[in-house]
């Protein structure tokens, strides 16, 4: 009986490089896919666009109308649809807004000044696909109208010490 040669040592190692690879990946894609379900359901996938407005350092303007179609937010102030402070990442819980609205955001990296500030980013998913801000500073304050309203959430990826998101109705 005839035998096949032994392969060289670097493609062995090489095979050995790639299933570890494979198992690495089937692993970091489950844990991703478990934690990202253990917060709120994600909404549907419609792109929504947003209208761009200039970012202000310390621009705090807020609206004076208050939300009158979400009786979810008796508990907050008047007007105020979500908001979160906090820090590092944060996959909002899902509300709705009417058709305009405003985003409000403020951070401050001040450990990052160092390095002339600290990258702070907000996303919008379901009915807020198209809702973006990336913003590079050591601290700033700004708002977005956004001129589609429906279901989503929203979600801040920062390195900032501290940030606030607010959704606000006119």
């Amino acid at each position: 009986m005839l035998e096949l040669p032994k392969p060289p040592w670097y493609r062995r190692v090489w095979m050995l490089n790639l299933a570890v690879a494979v198992v690495v990946v089937v692993l970091l894609v489950a844990a991703t896919v478990l934690l990202g379900s253990r917060g709120e359901p994600a909404a549907g996938p419609t792109t929504v666009t947003s209208s761009a407005a200039t970012t202000l350092e310390g621009d705090a303007t807020q609206p004076s109308a208050p939300a009158t179609t979400t009786p979810r937010t008796t508990a907050k102030a008047v007007g105020v649809l979500w908001e979160k402070t906090g820090s590092d990442v944060h996959n909002g819980s899902v509300f709705e807004a009417p058709g305009s609205w405003h985003l409000l955001w403020s951070f401050d990296c001040h450990s990052f000044r160092p390095y002339g500030g600290g990258n702070f980013k907000v996303t919008g998913e379901g009915d807020f696909a198209g809702v973006s801000v990336q913003e590079f500073a050591v601290k700033r304050t700004g708002s977005r109208p956004v001129t589609h309203g429906g279901r989503g959430r929203l979600v801040i990826e920062s390195v900032c010490d501290r940030w606030t998101v607010k959704a606000v109705a006119p």
